[in-house]
């Protein structure tokens, strides 16, 4: 537990910076045994601060909306779910962070391994100077270059030729934010291809979320891609079962999106957590299929259905953008 404990206090005190007088109330169930290692963690690290701890399944949606209501201005809210806590249409953090409270999430718990918990632990190390680093570089990269190139094995490339939308960052980095607010663990850029039909080639895939929204490891396999949407594939008949539903719904094609570099060195091909909005910051790329896509969706015409953004994690050995080398099995460098 001394591991929990030291990445807690650096989430609370490095990334939210929090003051000896910051009301901290943590929303929690036990539903799983990573929920409860979570929460139990967080208690011992809170003792310090002003707080108040509500297990979500104890309590009425009345009585915890009350709470809510209650908090002191820029309060911290941590919401530790076996599976996700809604009480509106909204995300319960989407609400909170509305009312300008931080918010630090950790959700879907459930859905990882009890064998995966110490690489969850693990995966929420402070690492934001790090995060911070790679990012701009990225950023900066993508600005001047037009090309990313993707080196899996077998000889496969993917490559797109593009400009690029500005990118979104998951550093953990709040300084420049009136409010932080993040689901852990963190570590990402992602951007899109302004010309989403400029994606061509082939690429390693190794895993994907399944209809039951765990991932699903397999042995790798290639996806071909043709201007911009996934033509065929050497996968199983889970991954075919997703893209006939994606087609079945969104005009017969499966549109590329997400252009993602994850950057957590604690999650990667050999450190595997099963639950997939967390396992997408594994160092790597990762990639997401249907049109769905809340940070671009002015890109698409609305009365265009978008349902799905399924992602796709890849089992790359090099990347490229434009001449510049930026990863190679399973690190970045820049």
């Amino acid at each position: 537990m001394e591991e929990l404990y030291k990445h807690l206090q650096d989430i609370l005190l490095k990334n939210y910076q929090i003051s000896s007088s910051t009301f901290v109330l943590l929303v929690y169930d036990e539903q799983c045994t990573l929920a409860k290692i979570l929460s139990e963690g967080y208690k011992e690290v809170l003792s310090i601060y002003p707080n108040k701890k509500i297990n979500f399944d104890k309590h009425t949606e009345e009585q915890i909306l009350e709470e809510f209501a209650k908090l002191p201005a820029r309060s911290l809210v941590i919401l530790v779910q076996s599976f996700s806590f809604r009480m509106t249409k909204h995300r319960l953090r989407a609400d909170l962070f509305r009312q300008g409270h931080q918010v630090i999430e950790h959700t879907r718990l459930s859905l990882n391994q009890e064998s995966e918990i110490p690489t969850y632990i693990h995966s929420l190390q402070y690492d934001t100077p790090y995060y911070l680093t790679m990012t701009e570089k990225i950023e900066k990269l993508l600005e001047n270059k037009i090309s990313i190139t993707y080196k899996s094995g077998n000889g496969l490339n993917l490559v797109i030729n593009s400009s690029y939308e500005k990118p979104i960052k998951n550093t953990g980095d709040f300084t420049h934010q009136a409010t932080g607010s993040s689901g852990f663990p963190i570590g990402e850029i992602f951007t899109e291809a302004k010309e989403l039909d400029k994606i061509n080639g082939s690429i390693l895939v190794f895993a994907f979320p399944a209809s039951d929204h765990k991932t699903c490891w397999c042995e790798p396999f290639t996806v071909t891609i043709k201007d911009g949407c996934l033509v065929s594939h050497t996968g199983p008949e889970r991954f075919e079962q997703i893209l006939k539903a994606i087609k079945s719904e969104e005009g017969d094609k499966v549109q590329i999106r997400e252009i993602g570099f994850g950057l957590n060195r604690a999650l990667g091909f050999a450190n595997r957590i099963t639950e997939p909005t967390c396992f997408e910051r594994f160092s790597g790329a990762h990639f997401s299929l249907g049109l769905k896509h809340a940070m671009y969706r002015k890109k698409i015409n609305k009365h265009i259905y978008q349902k799905y953004h399924v992602d796709i994690f890849c089992n790359v050995d090099k990347i490229f953008i434009g001449e510049t080398q930026i990863f190679e099995n399973g690190t970045y460098f820049l």
